[in-house]
This record gives C-alpha cells, structure tokens and sequence, in this order.
C-alpha cells in the first residue's frame, strides 16, 4: 500500500489532468474504505486466528453457500437448455404444420389428418386385438396348468 501511496504522487504530472483528476479520487477512496474495512474486520480476523472452532464453523458455511450457488447455476443452465428445445420443438412443429396446411391447402389438410387417424385406429385395434389373443392364450395355459396339478394331486 504505502508503495502505491508514494507514487500516486507523481500522478498529476505524468498524466493528464482529465485522467489524473478521477484517477486520484478512485485511488483515495478505495484506500479509505480499504483502512476502514481493515479497521471493522481486524477484530473478526484475530478472533478467527485464536478460536479455531469458529473458523471451521465459518468455513463450512462459506462452503455451503457456495456449492448452493454452484449448484444453482448448474440448474438454471440446464433449465435453459432444456426450456430451449422444448420451444425449439414446439415452433418447429408450429411451423412444419403451416408449412403443410400451406402446401395441401386446408381441404387437403384436414383429409391427410382423418387418413392418418383412420389408419391408426386400425393399427391400434390390430394391436389391440393381439394383445386379446396373447391374454386369452396365457389364462388357457394357466387353467391347463391348474387342471393338472389338480388331477395330480387327488385324496391324500
């Protein structure tokens, strides 16, 4: 400090005084609040050195905040990122849909969607319908298997 203090007095007449005039008023100032920080924080500090325990508790809080700060950000950067594609997605899909009804027209739109519907209400009762087979052959296996454990068995 006194290093910089001794050649702040050459600033007047190396600089010019548009720049030495602010420059000389930012230097005294934070000199000024760095004597009264050093004056308020001096207790705090020679506590901390003599009372270990208080240094550990103030360190792992320090620790605490700043890990949640960390961790915030990293949340927010994923938000956004995943807030992005949703949006990316939804006008994309906006913009493919007028891009359709654009091309077909709205009577050509409107017939392309009832195709498509029509057509996946039949593959979805041809599933559906598969499924109905597969339970009904897993119950037939089951009462099978039930009638012959129970002809296995008999009177004891």
């Amino acid at each position: 400090m006194e290093f910089i203090q001794d050649y702040v007095t050459l600033l007047p007449r190396l600089l010019p005084p548009s720049i030495a005039s602010p420059l000389l008023t930012l230097v005294t100032t934070l000199f000024g609040i760095t004597r009264t920080l050093q004056t308020h924080l001096q207790p705090l500090f020679t506590r901390l050195v003599t009372e270990p325990d208080a240094a550990s508790i103030l360190v792992v809080v320090a620790a605490l905040f700043i890990s949640f700060k960390i961790l915030d950000m990293m949340y927010r950067a994923v938000l956004f990122w995943v807030n992005l594609v949703f949006r990316l997605v939804l006008w994309g899909g906006v913009g493919l849909i007028g891009l359709w009804v654009y091309n077909r027209g709205v009577d050509g739109f409107v017939q392309d969607v009832q195709d498509l519907a029509a057509r996946w209400a039949g593959e979805y009762e041809k599933y559906s319908g598969e499924v109905r087979r597969y339970q009904q052959d897993q119950e037939a296996q089951i009462r099978m298997q039930a009638k012959q454990q129970g002809a296995r068995k008999g009177w004891r």
